[in-house]
């Protein structure tokens, strides 16, 4: 099998890696927060509530809940800082656990995410030995962790953002002023903070709060809302043959997105500007290429199923090239350029293969019981190495069957001996058998129809 994932720039075996493009992290299309008590906070508080649940960074303080104003705790900010990190693909260094001997409190996802945090040095904890997992995270603890997370993703910052005059930071610590500048410059805003003039380093970290600054840090990290895998039957096939491509999205914790609209086409190459150039000699199975919609999302493309799955077949004209196969997600209407964030691609080699099955001329009169030899050869490219079967059929129905490996011209030689004859007497009433050989293009030892190529004489026997 070969696997492709969501990648922009080949880098070998079939793989393909996400360019970097300014789209959200959060787009509008994500779906509502279905919580019962977020009903009357901004809709932007509300949508960073949704962009979080959509991430699984959270799931609420109960299925129907989100507690918006209730404080946030150092362990609670360490899972979802964890799933942060998740989300913008920061690779988190083996080592040890973190050395906090206060952590019994904590179960062990909890635990995981705090050595996951000292590991890469986001928290240093409270101590030497203690972490204070239950105590209430204020927000100039907060502006640490998350320029530390931040900048171990390498995210720079914008040096021509105005970075905020608060008047209360005149007793921070030089890390914190300097990480608070930081996150400005990317775009983090400090809720309620530009309004008072502000920053109120020693006030805690509300959850309302912890939505909005976490949804601002996806942004700034360049998360992608989902992820796209392409895995195809083969990397190579005869022209006459077909493969199948299976697509797979996932939301960025791994979950299926089912429902989601999925364009996929074919092109050997794009034009100038980005734009897709559709092959005239690919056809496609289950998608819309083709279509006078093809490369743009429309109603006809096919939707990923309950598993976030879309499977199309792919076949090909008789001519040798090097097709790609696209498969992006967007709105409605959209239509694919070559920076478009959600898309993945993989090669596929289209060869030419065999283009005639023949069979060597023997007398069409046999007597019971003989046996004889059948020559058969494959014409075109690619004829040695194959497989031919030879089969007898008898009123219809098969009643012996053969098969063998072609020869570096395409030759095969198959024997049979025929049927007995049914009585000594002479001048028996002849049988007819129709002898078949086909070339087993799949390999699965049934003639598929006329995508395998195969040929037939028809052989009396009689009596001498």
């Amino acid at each position: 099998m070969v696997l492709s994932l969501v990648f922009a720039g080949s880098i070998g075996g079939g793989l393909s890696a996400q360019e970097d493009t300014n789209s959200p992290a959060c787009p509008a299309s994500l779906p509502s927060a279905s919580f019962i008590d977020i009903g009357r906070l901004p809709d932007e508080t509300t949508a960073a509530v949704a962009c979080l649940l959509h991430y699984g960074i959270t799931t609420g303080t109960s299925p129907t809940t989100f507690s918006p104003e209730s404080p946030v705790t150092r362990s609670q900010m360490a899972r979802f800082l964890a799933r942060t990190i998740a989300a913008v693909e920061v690779e988190v260094p083996d080592g040890e656990d973190a050395p906090f001997e206060d952590m019994h409190t904590v179960n062990e996802d909890g635990q995981r995410a705090i050595s996951r945090l000292w590991r890469l040095g986001i928290t240093r904890g409270t101590g030497s030995a203690t972490f204070d997992p239950e105590t209430p995270v204020a927000r100039r603890q907060m502006a640490l962790f998350l320029a530390r997370l931040l900048k171990a993703a390498d995210i720079p910052a914008d040096d021509d953002r105005q970075a905020p005059s608060y008047t209360d930071l005149g007793d921070a610590s030089a890390e914190v002023v300097e990480a608070v500048g930081y996150l400005a410059g990317l775009g983090v805003e400090w809720p309620g903070a530009s309004a008072s003039g502000s920053f109120e380093p020693a006030r805690n970290v509300t959850r309302d709060e912890m939505a909005l600054l976490l949804a601002a840090s996806l942004e700034a990290g360049k998360a992608r809302p989902v992820r796209l895998e392409m895995e195809l039957s083969a990397e190579r096939s005869i022209t006459s043959g077909a493969v199948v491509a299976e697509v797979t999205v996932t939301k960025p914790n791994g979950d299926p997105y089912p429902g989601l609209l999925l364009d996929v086409f074919v092109s050997p190459f794009l034009y100038h500007d980005g734009r897709c150039i559709v092959d005239g000699d690919a056809r496609i199975n289950g998608g819309d290429g083709g279509t006078s919609s093809d490369c743009r999302i429309d109603r006809a493309d096919p939707r990923t199923d309950s598993d976030g799955k879309v499977r199309v077949g792919l076949a090909h004209a008789p001519v040798p090239e090097t097709d790609r196969i696209y498969a992006w997600v967007g709105r409605i209407g959209q239509e694919y350029v070559e920076t478009v964030p959600d898309q993945v691609w993989a090669d596929l080699v289209w060869y030419a293969g065999p283009n005639r099955v023949h069979i060597d001329e023997i007398e069409d009169e046999q007597e019971f019981g003989t046996r004889i030899d059948i020559k058969s050869r494959l014409f075109g490219d690619n004829i040695g190495g194959q497989r031919l079967i030879m089969v007898v059929f008898r009123q219809g129905a098969p009643v012996y069957t053969q098969g063998r490996t072609t020869a570096y011209d395409g030759g095969a030689r198959f024997s049979y001996i025929g049927p007995r004859d049914p009585s000594a007497a002479d001048n028996n009433p002849e049988q007819t058998e129709k002898i078949k050989v086909f070339w087993d293009r799949n390999g699965n030892g049934a003639h598929d129809g006329p995508a395998e190529l195969f040929s037939e004489i028809t052989v009396i026997w009689d009596d001498r």
